[in-house]
């Protein structure tokens, strides 16, 4: 199998699992790293390009590139089905507590909020879109979000996207964000990298900064840089 996707989780009972996945294989396999077994969840599924766990690990989100992807409960390994009209996920973020999903979709600028307002291991889900405007007007409509991150709060969510002019390019947009009972954003400002003509390949979110948030940004220059976003909570 060709693994281009891993993504770990940690329990509370010291069990670790991992789910690996690739583009040009037709299964998810969860591994059981203390034992080094692996069982795969399911044929036929078609090449996979994201897997996200919940925060909690009560909850597995696999993406596909024909724009279909699944919510997993971990519980009995139940999925259920969804599909989009327009393009694939191409990043997807939880809130801190798993209650809620944030999804980004080729072609796009708006968010796709996905609500878990069931205890697991429930697939009850509501989806409701989240604009963003701010990115629309910049991008002139013919932007796309890229990649995301959102802090361990769900305070700050960072965005990067295409589509912008000379002035608005290659900047990644911040976002101050609530998430109870549902997500809503305020748009904060951009942030933009040293030097001329630079995008941003790579960014997180310090999960731990008692001030706020911390987001390192690796740019497409060859330098990373670390930002501190400090606020109160909410």
């Amino acid at each position: 199998m060709n693994i281009m996707i891993l993504q770990y989780k940690h329990f509370l009972d010291y069990q670790t699992l991992l789910a690996s996945a690739s583009r040009y294989d037709s299964s998810i396999t969860i591994w059981d790293v203390s034992q080094g077994k692996g069982s795969p969840l399911r044929r036929g599924l078609g090449g996979i390009s994201l897997l996200k766990w919940s925060p909690t690990g009560d909850y597995v989100v696999s993406a596909k590139l024909d724009g279909s992807f699944n919510l997993w409960e971990t519980n009995t390994w139940t999925s259920e089905p969804w599909s989009s009209a327009g393009g694939s996920i191409v990043s997807a973020m939880w809130g801190p507590d798993g209650h809620a999903l944030l999804a980004a979709f080729d072609g796009s600028t708006t968010l796709a909020t996905l609500y878990f307002p069931s205890r697991p291991p429930s697939l009850d889900v509501h989806l409701l879109p989240l604009e963003l405007p701010e990115l629309e007007s910049v991008t002139g409509g013919r932007g796309t979000i890229e990649k995301m991150a959102w802090d361990g709060t769900g305070e700050r969510l960072a965005l990067s996207y295409s589509g912008g002019d000379a002035t608005y390019g290659g900047l990644i947009a911040i976002y101050d964000t609530r998430h109870s009972p549902l997500v809503s954003t305020t748009f904060i400002g951009f942030i933009r990298g040293p030097g001329l003509g630079v995008k941003p390949l790579a960014f997180a979110f310090h999960d731990k900064l008692k001030q706020g948030a911390l987001l390192a940004v690796c740019w497409s220059s060859g330098v990373c840089c670390s930002y501190p976003l400090l606020f109160r909570t909410h």
